[in-house]
């Protein structure tokens, strides 16, 4: 009915190499639209990324060198 539904696509990463967590922060903002970036000021590992549009494949970019991740698709009506 006219709705407009927009799509934001979280991950969160933590990686123990900063230089690892600098060319995946950089590989992604080249190749898709980065809504916000942060790292945590609590624990200094964890990393966050939100994206415009949905895509799931972006654990392709931290699956062999983040110890931990999570991707999260958002739908907002």
């Amino acid at each position: 009915m006219g709705d407009k539904v927009r799509v934001k696509t979280a991950l969160y990463f933590i990686t123990y190499d900063e230089g690892k967590a600098e060319e995946i922060l950089n590989e992604i903002s080249v190749k898709y639209d980065v809504i916000e970036s942060h790292r945590s000021t609590v624990i200094k590992e964890l990393y966050y990324v939100a994206l415009e549009g949905r895509h799931p494949e972006i654990a392709d970019f931290v699956r062999d060198t983040a110890s931990w991740f999570k991707v999260d698709i958002l739908e907002f009506h």
